[in-house]
């Protein structure tokens, strides 16, 4: 026998009756290594653009420009790997979480954090010469990373209207994933003049990468929240066994 208990005030009951301090399927520690991911990441850029503040202009130069700064290969390296595993966490969430059809979905976050190993390991080439394979390799992954990153976060917060333990993250989800979206088609294709002639048709397009990688940062905390608070969900709602000791008295 068994009986079906929500989480009373937010803290489950223990077989015995008494409270637990985390669910009874253990809480997901996915969103704190996310935000620890990403705070890791804002570390080293903030420090980069302390340190470039002289030679590099954040509203025309992108982010990549930093590797040529001391240390900026290392301290670049360390924010990519950072998000990297920031979106594997997030992956390896939503099927935890009881997300309806997540191998799509996850398998875009992994994707993004086989890129961003990419752009950690190969950098873009210096202003003025001419583009190599492994510029070519950088900037290929960064786009990959800008563009399905929103994808990914869009595809969860659409796979989780339908769904009770995800429902409630969705409307906030969805407008934060298609805020990002759209800043992140206007950068990419921006790159397509530059592809061609040499120069983009918006000179700004460092201050547009910025304020993308900002909100790409906020919507993976945003999916990594709403992930945990559906794994939450799950655990408290589950069925509880009732203790051997009060069967034969049920």
């Amino acid at each position: 026998m068994s009986v079906s208990v929500r989480c009373w005030h937010g803290v489950p009951m223990t077989p015995t009756g008494g409270s637990a301090g985390e669910p009874a399927g253990g809480t997901w520690a996915g969103e704190a290594i996310v935000i620890a991911c990403v705070t890791a990441a804002l570390l080293p850029l903030g420090l980069l653009h302390l340190s470039g503040s002289g030679s590099i202009d954040p509203m025309t130069d992108v982010i990549s420009d930093y590797v040529f700064l001391p240390g900026g290969y290392a301290l670049l390296g360390a924010a990519a790997l950072g998000l990297a595993v920031a979106c594997l966490a997030i992956a390896a969430g939503l099927r935890r979480a009881g997300l309806p059809a997540p191998r799509v979905p996850a398998a875009l976050f992994v994707s993004a954090a086989v890129a961003l190993v990419l752009v950690a390991v190969f950098p873009t080439h210096p202003a003025g010469t001419t583009p190599g394979l492994v510029s070519t390799v950088h900037r290929a992954a960064g786009g990959w990373v800008f563009a399905v990153l929103p994808l990914a976060s869009w595809l969860v917060a659409r796979r989780a209207r339908s769904v009770p333990v995800w429902a409630p993250a969705a409307p906030a989800l969805s407008r934060g994933a298609g805020v990002a979206g759209v800043i992140s088609t206007f950068f990419v294709l921006n790159h397509v003049p530059i592809v061609i002639a040499g120069s983009p048709v918006f000179p700004l397009i460092g201050g547009v990468q910025r304020v993308l990688c900002a909100a790409v940062m906020v919507v993976l905390v945003m999916t990594a929240r709403a992930t945990r608070l559906a794994v939450d969900r799950v655990d408290c709602t589950g069925p509880v066994p009732v203790p051997g000791q009060l069967r034969g008295a049920a």
